[in-house]
Parts: structure tokens; sequence; C-alpha cells
């Protein structure tokens, strides 16, 4: 038996055994080898997921500062923007010699949506040219009517 230091500790021990401790060693090298690669590679996951995480953050920041501006309310219509298109509304009936129209189509005719129409009522009311009535075949739609021809 010849003696063996195993890390500081001597003892004694069969060519056998050092072979069967030599091969432990050996696998146990093996294994922490392993266990630091596997640790390395946790490492640069925890890096990423960090990463990714930060990516997150930021998109869902961008998409509150999207949601914000589209819950915004919409600008008040100037009374410029507004005579603008009463004047372009006129001139068009004029041009085609339209004496009436609904909201819906007059919204055609200047090429804007129906909700703007809606918007520029109030200032059709206050201009002489434009008379603004009830239709009597349906109740919630309203004819803008020329005053003059």
């Amino acid at each position: 038996m010849d003696k063996v230091d195993l890390e500081g500790y001597q003892f004694f021990a069969s060519p056998s055994d050092r072979a069967l401790l030599s091969e432990v060693l050996d696998r146990l090298a093996a294994v922490e080898e392993e266990n630091r690669q596997i640790k390395t590679a946790l490492e640069e996951r925890d890096d990423e997921i960090a990463a990714l995480r930060e990516e997150i953050a930021l998109e869902r920041a961008y998409d509150r500062q999207r949601l914000a501006r589209l819950e915004a309310p919409a600008p008040a219509l100037s009374q410029k923007a507004a005579g603008d298109h009463l004047d372009r509304l006129f001139s068009e009936m004029r041009r085609l010699s339209i004496r009436q129209t609904t909201t819906k189509d007059a919204a055609r005719l200047l090429g804007v949506s129906k909700p703007l129409i809606d918007k520029i009522k109030p200032y059709l009311a206050a201009d002489s040219r434009f008379v603004i009535m009830r239709d009597p075949r349906h109740k919630q739609r309203h004819i803008i009517r020329l005053s003059m021809m």
C-alpha cells in the first residue's frame, strides 16, 4: 500500500483504490467544469432576460404614449377653418345647383368626415347663407338648405 496525498489529507491506499480515486477525481473535475459552463450560460441568459425586460418596458412606455395621444381630445375647430369649409360648401352647392343637402352628402361634397360636418353645424346655423332644419322624413337627420340661390 502506498501513501496517497489528497488535498492535504494523507492516507494509505492500494493501487486499485488509487485508480478508483483517480477516476472519481477526474469525474468530479468534469462535473465541476460542466457546472461552471452551466453557470456561465445561466448568467448569459439572465443578461438576455434583463435586456428583453428593458425592451418590453420601453415598448410599454411607447404604447402608453401612443394611447395618450389617441385618447387626447381632438383640437377644436378654428373659426377660420370652419369659415373655409362653409365657403367651399356654399360654392359647391351653387356650382351644382343644389338647393338643399343632408349633412352626410355635404361631407361628401367637401371631402371631409361626417363628424367634422357635425362640428361645423353651429357655424352653419350662424351663417346667413344656410338654414339647418330637421329632415321631416327622418327624425335624426338634418338638412342643410341654402337661404338664397
